[in-house]
């Protein structure tokens, strides 16, 4: 199990729902409780049975994670405010949600990738 990437990633999680609520003019307490657990839950109920934290993650675990992450956490966020778990979810929240969680998520293996991609290719020179 890699530690460091779940902590990385519920950090990843709180930052994008703190820039999405800032942006909505929605960071309040209220707005915490709402968007937060289900983001945080959502995501690690499908990134840990996938795998995403194994040692050796198979290649197809984060891009799922991505979506079935997203789609359950908006669910989830949908029952909490009254919306019912199927409720309605906006295509564009959706998109939005996404593409901010990939970018959150993804971004920090990217680098770690080329560091660590980079470090290895200096030990072979």
């Amino acid at each position: 199990m890699r530690w460091g990437w779940i902590l990385g990633d519920g950090i990843a999680l709180t930052l994008f729902v703190l820039v999405g609520l800032q942006s909505h003019g929605t960071l309040d307490e209220y707005g915490l409780q709402r968007s937060l657990p289900p983001f945080l839950v959502g995501w690690f109920l499908t990134a840990l049975p996938l795998g995403v934290y194994r040692a050796q993650p198979p290649k197809w675990a984060l891009p799922v994670a991505w979506v079935l992450g997203v789609t359950v956490s908006i669910a989830l966020r949908n029952l909490l405010i009254g919306r019912g778990l199927l409720g309605a979810i906006s295509p564009v929240f959706w998109g939005i949600s996404f593409a901010g969680v990939a970018l959150f998520t993804g971004l920090p293996r990217l680098l770690a990738y080329l560091i660590h991609r980079r470090y290895q290719e200096a030990l072979t020179r």
